[in-house]
């Protein structure tokens, strides 16, 4: 559980030069990345590599048919507004028709997190000017037939990626992280002058993203067909070389979607955009649990090999299988070499004899007829197969948790309460499944003791906890899913 106090900048990231590729030819790939996300395609160049057509957990999302039922922002909307509005009607070409975007991430080896962006348009017009917003929690009715006035929830630390192309060459990429009266100043606003609002502008180095807008004709392998020069941009970016990810602090974002605006102005009006899709972009721990069968090898047959004599000593054999063989006198000088009953899992192969004269074999009897002197070696073979059993496995977990109160007036009195939701309720609105309410006595970790409840659903259980507040401290509460942990079977 992060600080309810900690401020969330990525002010320290260098201010450097964009150097890109706008072509569609192979370049290098972030260090720590596979992906390919300098080419401007969708499709992998070199292979190994990873392009959108192959990218593990890519998330799609798709704008409303241009013309009359399409919607976007209106009413002079601009980045820093919380309080929008949604107008329904056609977006002329010249402001960037959206038709769809793409998002991906992952955690490379050395601990990295990577973001990977894509965006496609109706028409080109030359420069695109656009930005995608992530944000830790979902915003209610901001859906693709919203329409009307409506509240983006927005929270401290919520990240806005620009993209500004302009019409040739690299594109040039940004973050802005969002501030409010918890983590910041109205001196650290970009363009507005009051809080809350986004954070200063960081121009991100080569090092830290790379990005290109197709140069020709490429193909698109997820919807299908092609789009010609300048209809499909894409991005990678470091998010913990960026500063998203400080070390020890653990950071979630759940949604996200796409917008135009309508110069390359941070001040320009919005215009199109793509509504909000559920994304996991996270360096938070996470409980994975995989059931894996696994199919044990089919063993040899197993010979046993006995050597007779006129004498017949000794007169009979334990095998491993529990099994004998018994030696019977048939008449003069005349023995029969019978295997006894088998025992499971064990199964008769075959019954051998390594002289062919005088032996006369009949299932799993040999009649021997010996001479003087003469030795005899029967050779019983068996075997079993293993079986494959049946399995099932079920999860069974004691969740606990941790919030951190910290930076409070005074010694902060109140309590807080810890909500888990099971998988079912991912937006933390209903019951919890467990809760637990411990009273605050300073600044301090506070912990749940729960040792009773089990957690077996599958799926992805999410923490929401709050802190009351008290004479001297406002309330503060985390994010539904900030902590989270996941119960797979696969």
């Amino acid at each position: 559980m992060k600080s309810i106090t900690r401020a969330r900048w990525g002010v320290g990231v260098a201010c450097l030069a964009l150097v890109l590729g706008g072509t569609t030819a192979a370049q290098a790939n972030l260090s720590g990345s596979a992906f390919e996300g300098n080419d401007g395609n969708l499709v992998v160049n070199t292979p190994g590599n990873l392009d959108w057509a192959n990218v593990p957990g890519r998330h799609t999302g798709i704008d409303r048919p241009t013309g009359q039922t399409d919607n976007s922002f209106g009413q002079g909307t601009k980045e820093d507004n919380a309080a929008v509005t949604v107008v329904t009607g056609a977006i002329p070409p010249n402001k960037n028709d959206l038709t769809r975007f793409y998002e991906a991430s992952e955690q490379a080896s050395n601990g990295d997190i990577f973001l990977y962006l894509g965006w496609e348009r109706l028409v080109n017009i030359g420069n695109a000017n656009l930005d995608f917003e992530i944000n830790q929690s979902a915003t209610t009715g901001f859906t693709g037939t919203a329409s009307g006035p409506l509240a983006l929830n927005r929270t401290a630390g919520d990240l806005l990626v620009t993209y500004d192309f302009g019409g040739s060459g690299t594109p040039t990429l940004g973050l802005n992280f969002w501030v409010t009266s918890a983590t910041g100043s109205a001196s650290d606003c970009f363009s507005a002058n009051a809080l809350p609002c986004w954070g200063k502008h960081v121009t991100l180095g080569s090092t830290t993203a790379e990005g290109a807008v197709n140069a020709a004709t490429v193909s698109e392998p997820i919807a299908g067909g092609t789009l010609t020069t300048g209809l499909f941009g894409e991005a990678s970016i470091n998010l913990t070389a960026a500063g998203v990810f400080p070390a020890g602090v653990c950071e979630a974002f759940g949604t996200a979607f796409a917008k135009s605006r309508s110069s390359s102005s941070f001040t320009a009006e919005l215009k199109d955009f793509i509504a909000p899709i559920a994304v996991n972009i996270s360096n938070c721990g996470s409980i994975t649990i995989n059931k894996v069968t696994q199919n044990e090898p089919v063993p040899g047959t197993q010979s046993f090999a006995y050597t007779t004599s006129s004498n017949l000593t000794p007169s009979s054999f334990t095998l491993n299988n529990a099994g004998s063989r018994t030696y019977t006198k048939l008449g003069s000088g005349t023995y029969s070499v019978t295997e006894g009953a088998q025992s499971a899992p064990w199964s008769f192969v075959s019954l051998t004899c390594d002289t062919a004269s005088g032996v006369t074999i009949t299932g799993q009897q040999a009649s021997i007829a010996l001479g003087a002197g003469q030795n005899v070696t029967c050779t019983y073979t068996n075997s079993f197969t293993k079986a494959q059993p049946t399995v099932a496995t079920t999860q069974d977990l004691i969740p606990n948790d941790n919030f951190i109160l910290s930076a409070g007036l005074g010694t902060p009195t109140g309590s807080i309460t810890f909500n888990l939701y099971a998988p079912s309720d991912s937006t933390c609105s209903g019951t919890p499944a467990y809760t637990q309410t411990v009273t605050v006595n300073g600044n301090a970790t506070y912990s749940t003791t729960n040792s009773a409840f089990h957690a077996t659903t599958e799926g992805t259980w999410r923490w929401a906890s709050s802190y009351t507040g008290d004479a001297y401290n406002l309330p503060a509460s985390s994010a539904c899913g900030v902590e989270r942990f996941t119960i797979a079977n696969s």
